[in-house]
């Protein structure tokens, strides 16, 4: 087991385009471990950054949206996403962070879009960004690993697994504002370690990476409570060896499934990643893989996550 690391509180969004299915979890640390003491639908975005550096002590507080780009696209392009989101009024920035209207419209300058039209592939956005494979837009965190599969690129944005949209939102709304005040970005900035020292880091999560972290199984039904529930269960045992503990009212949603309905997946995703965070946190867990050959600067990467693509 590693050091625990010097945070005082963990914050965990699970994060959409839409508000009203952004959920946020909250844990505190004390000398008894974590307790998990606050599950609500996340607050407006200028009120949720207030709310993050709103801590006596430091704070760590992990996303479910992509943060970086593919070292492809910024060798090809030039652009850093750190960079455009220190300087949001740059031209350059005003026209990586505007879609186009459509696919077709896409440039590398421009690699976002609001529509999709009819007929619309991947080779079109290929065609856009210029370049010939689809792997070329995708970071090595979000490649197939042993343990799950590959991850939608960052530029897609239609469909069940589309994260180009969200992850806009999520720069705009969150990082722009947050690094303006000062916030550390993990791992651009360096090891948790030395992060720990900032009122607030922020790093990318994944809880669909975090489930198995916490002794879940590899697929999970979580659009449905039986399968919320089933996994409820194990997130209790796991907690109960680790010194962590929840508020009443959350530990009532975990063990009946968040609710009937498919929204329940919301609040679940919230409290999985958090509980990934805090094996991170709690040293148990590395924040990355033992080699940083992977991470190649620029792409970012998924806390927690040590396995290398394949």
């Amino acid at each position: 087991m590693g050091v625990r690391l010097a945070f005082d509180r963990l914050v965990h969004s699970d994060w959409s385009v839409s508000p009203q299915k952004r959920w946020t979890a909250t844990a505190v640390h004390s000398s008894q471990g974590w307790l998990v003491v606050c599950l609500e639908q996340t607050p407006p975005s200028d009120n949720f950054v207030d709310y993050l550096f709103n801590c006596s002590g430091h704070t760590l507080a992990g996303f479910d949206f992509p943060i970086g780009l593919p070292s492809f696209y910024t060798m090809k392009t030039g652009l850093s996403l750190r960079d455009l989101i220190l300087n949001p009024s740059s031209d350059r920035a005003k026209r990586f962070l505007t879609p186009v209207e459509t696919l077709f419209d896409i440039s590398p300058d421009q690699p976002f879009y609001r529509k999709h039209p009819k007929g619309g592939r991947h080779g079109d956005l290929l065609r856009g960004i210029e370049c010939g494979s689809i792997c070329d837009l995708l970071r090595e965190c979000d490649k197939r690993t042993s343990n799950r599969l590959r991850a939608e690129s960052i530029f897609w944005t239609v469909g069940a697994k589309q994260v180009g949209k969200a992850a806009l939102a999520g720069w705009r709304e969150m990082l722009v504002s947050a690094l303006a005040r000062g916030a550390g970005l993990w791992p651009f900035d360096g090891p948790l370690s030395s992060l720990a020292r900032n009122k607030l880091t922020i790093a990318e999560t994944y809880p669909a990476e975090a489930y198995q972290h916490i002794g879940m199984a590899k697929t999970i039904k979580k659009r449905s409570e039986a399968g919320r529930k089933a996994a409820g269960a194990t997130m209790i045992e796991w907690a109960a060896k680790r010194d962590v503990s929840f508020a009443e009212y959350i530990k009532m949603k975990i063990l009946s499934g968040f609710g009937e309905g498919e929204d329940g997946e919301d609040p679940f995703d919230a409290v999985a990643g958090l509980c990934g965070m805090i094996e991170v946190a709690d040293g148990r867990r590395a924040e990355g893989p033992c080699t940083d050959k992977s991470m190649k600067p620029g792409e970012g990467w998924i806390l927690g996550q040590i396995d290398l693509p394949i």
